[in-house]
């Protein structure tokens, strides 16, 4: 969503339908053991420290959002251009070899129309939201074993547009996205945010103010974000959008807005907290962020100068901790982050249309 490319392409299918976005990394990070960190204020360029070619990943594109789970291991949604709404999530480990395939056909079933976001489990496997039924859908959380197989799915007790989808580490979910009467055209629907237990019950419903904007960013809104507009396009605006699982249990879920917003919610649906954390410059907007150990890593989208630019912030309080600029384009898919290491993951298609995983550090 961040480059007009082959990614983007996939990216933008993935918009108008989906919404995925959960993971968790279990990094855990001090700052006094935090690598090329700057002192706050300052910023630095990322320079690639490695670039990958996947062997098994060859051809065609690939949707956000590409996740890590604490090993280190990739999760990275394929698109297939047979059902571009049912492609498969093909998980990778740090020397590039495929592991797993975690493929919503495997549901054969519950005769899916479409499989969106979906969250690395801690023993190596994978949650996904997905539906079937077109004007009457059934939601269901599908469950994969760590080799792939298919274990047993859970209906939720719910029927709505979904575009995120994240899983608490005691088996909860969060769901979030938008009710509206798909026989009506016209309905734009409304946002509709809740936690459902691990067997399919609502639980709470969570409700959000719109977030408050600088004058620049509103007056620069129609000019930028690519990734905001078509959610746009698309809903009413979005609630929330990407999640992650941390160490402390809860949910950290970010919304895009300016200045960027961090809800932490736990398994229970309370709001814990609120984290801001601002644009490095007018018209920047957030498009992507991960978490590892106390730290957020956001990156920042700016159409000005067709680059993004990475702000690493306090996990607690949304401080600002350095800026990492992006000068040569590492990739448009900002998959991973390791506070321990300060290593930054990014995906790209290579010029013979290979999957490359890109790490870079600052230098």
């Amino acid at each position: 969503m961040k480059l007009f490319s082959t990614v983007l392409l996939a990216l933008l299918v993935f918009s108008e339908f989906s919404g995925a976005f959960s993971a968790a990394q279990g990094n855990s990070a001090t700052p006094s053991t935090v690598p090329n960190i700057p002192r706050s204020g300052s910023s630095i360029a990322l320079h690639v420290s490695s670039t990958m070619q996947v062997a098994s990943e060859m051809g065609g594109a690939f949707m956000s959002s590409s996740k890590c789970d604490a090993d280190g291991n990739l999760y990275v949604r394929k698109l297939a251009v047979d059902r571009p709404l049912l492609g498969p999530v093909v998980k990778i480990d740090r020397d590039g070899k495929r592991i797993a395939l975690f493929d919503p056909a495997a549901f054969s079933q519950l005769a899916l129309d479409r499989a969106d976001g979906f969250s690395p489990a801690s023993d190596g496997g994978m949650y996904q939201i997905a539906q079937s039924g077109g004007l009457k859908p059934r939601m269901y959380v599908l469950r994969f074993s760590s080799d792939g197989s298919a274990s047993s799915p859970t209906l939720l007790d719910a029927a709505f547009e979904v575009y995120t989808f994240a899983a608490f580490a005691d088996g909860n979910f969060l769901v979030s996205g938008v009710k509206r009467d798909v026989r009506n055209k016209n309905d734009r629907g409304r946002n509709f945010t809740a936690v459902f237990s691990a067997d399919g019950r609502e639980l709470a419903q969570l409700s959000f103010e719109a977030p408050q904007e600088s004058a620049k960013a509103s007056a620069g809104k129609a000019n930028t974000g690519v990734l905001l507009a078509v959610a746009e396009k698309a809903t009413p605006g979005l609630d929330l959008a990407e999640a992650e699982v941390g160490s402390d249990g809860n949910l950290y879920v970010m919304r895009f807005s300016s200045p960027a917003q961090v809800y932490v919610i736990g398994p229970s649906g309370k709001i814990m907290k609120t984290i801001k954390v601002s644009s490095p410059r007018p018209g920047a907007l957030p498009s992507a962020f991960h978490l590892s150990g106390n730290r957020l890593a956001l990156s920042f989208w700016n159409d000005e100068n067709q680059r993004q630019t990475v702000v690493v912030a306090d996990a607690q309080t949304g401080r600002k901790i350095a800026s990492y600029g992006d000068p040569t384009g590492l990739g448009p898919s900002f998959a991973c982050y390791s506070a321990n290491d300060g290593v930054f993951t990014f995906l790209r298609l290579g010029e013979g249309n290979e999957l490359e995983v890109v790490r870079a550090e600052a230098q």
